[in-house]
């Protein structure tokens, strides 16, 4: 059997980083946002005090001033990845950002101011609020500071949350295939522990009757066909409840031939078949669980109940036999099947489903509860 080879998340490629495009554009949007809850603002204030403002000075400078962010934030966001926030560096990381936060300052400043220059050439909107190059004042340098940290400050943060987002989403992909790989293998293992048992049975029971009871052992044979046609079809982690009783049918006629007919069965299933879903070889285990500690442990008739309803946890099955106890130390409950099976509700359902063994009456009970299908 070929291995499978699985690396965990660290030692799997880094997340893709977005391209400078989708970073830009990105930023155009947010910052088209931002600049229409600025106007908006600014155009009240104007309209509420009387002030004499063109309010397309307002609209281009504010625009603006968040667009021209655009061919700076891949630099921004690089910056970011390059020198993550970690706990034991956070001064000195914090010092190099603030150094790339104050020349992407500059570097935007000297891009607002050359817009501005470039809005009074085309006669759209005079050069207003004291931004020129070079500058009369320095405080006309720093008008734009504050904003221009804050958000730098922003695209840093949104490259760690992605960054970390990327990283879960890989985690959790990389976990549900494992998750899935191994459910694979256990349903195989489960299939392969399956066909040797039952071909070995049947067929030792088919040439022990073929002098005497040829048409029993015709029957016989015919179920395991059946069987073993009905075990090929079950493909994937989860089957209808039909399917899988199928399955269980064909067993219970050879168990029945084997044990001539010493075996009584009683079916009550109570929920839609087809929607239902279980996984392969589910209820079957629990079967031949009954069959293994109960039916061959008991020299006289033998019923196994088989039944199916809903209950508010999901839909409940149970396989009942009328062996009646569970004897201390007994591994009834332990073996390699039950185990297979538990594992696989685990990677399943997490803890939406069970398997549980008790003693109910003069019965005893393997009962199997799984989510109940969405509608």
């Amino acid at each position: 059997m070929k291995a499978l080879a699985l690396h965990p998340p660290g030692a799997e490629a880094a997340p893709e980083e977005p391209s400078a495009i989708r970073i830009m554009a990105g930023t155009i949007a947010i910052g088209s946002f931002a600049a229409g809850l600025y106007i908006t603002n600014a155009l009240l204030a104007v309209a509420r005090y009387h002030i004499p403002h063109p309010a397309i000075e307002i609209v281009t400078r504010l625009f603006a001033m968040f667009w021209l962010w655009a061919p700076l934030a891949p630099i921004a966001w690089w910056a970011a990845q390059r020198w993550p926030l970690a706990a034991g560096r956070l001064a000195p990381r914090l010092a190099i950002h603030l150094a790339i936060g104050l020349a992407l300052w500059l570097a935007h400043a000297l891009l607002f101011w050359g817009a501005l220059n470039l809005r009074e050439a085309l006669d759209i909107a005079p050069v207003t609020l004291g931004v020129r190059w070079p500058p009369a004042k320095i405080s006309q340098l720093v008008v734009l500071v504050d904003t221009d940290l804050a958000i730098y400050g922003m695209i840093v943060a949104a490259s760690i949350t992605w960054r970390n987002h990327a990283r879960a989403v890989a985690s959790r992909t990389w976990r549900d295939r494992v998750d899935s790989r191994r459910s694979t293998a256990l349903l195989e293992a489960l299939r392969r522990q399956l066909r040797p048992h039952f071909v070995l049975n049947a067929l030792n029971m088919a040439l022990s009757e073929l002098a005497t009871r040829p048409r029993r052992a015709k029957a016989v044979l015919g179920d395991l066909a059946e069987l073993l046609e009905s075990t090929e079809r079950l493909e994937g982690h989860l089957v209808s409840l039909d399917a899988e009783l199928d399955i269980v049918r064909a067993h219970a006629a050879i168990e029945q031939a084997r044990f001539s007919d010493r075996l009584e069965l009683q079916w009550d299933i109570a929920v839609p078949r087809d929607s239902v879903k279980v996984p392969p070889f589910s209820i079957q285990t629990l079967f031949e669980n009954a069959v293994r500690h109960g039916l061959e442990q008991s020299p006289g008739r033998f019923t196994i109940a088989i039944e199916a309803d809903s209950t508010p946890q999901g839909v409940r099955i149970r396989v009942r036999d009328s062996g009646g106890r569970i004897e201390p130390g007994e591994t009834r409950g332990s073996g390699i099947a039950l185990d297979n099976l538990r594992t696989r509700l685990a990677l399943l359902f997490g803890e939406g489903a069970s398997v549980t063994l008790f003693v109910q009456g003069s019965w005893t009970v393997a009962q199997l509860i799984v989510p109940a299908a969405r509608p």
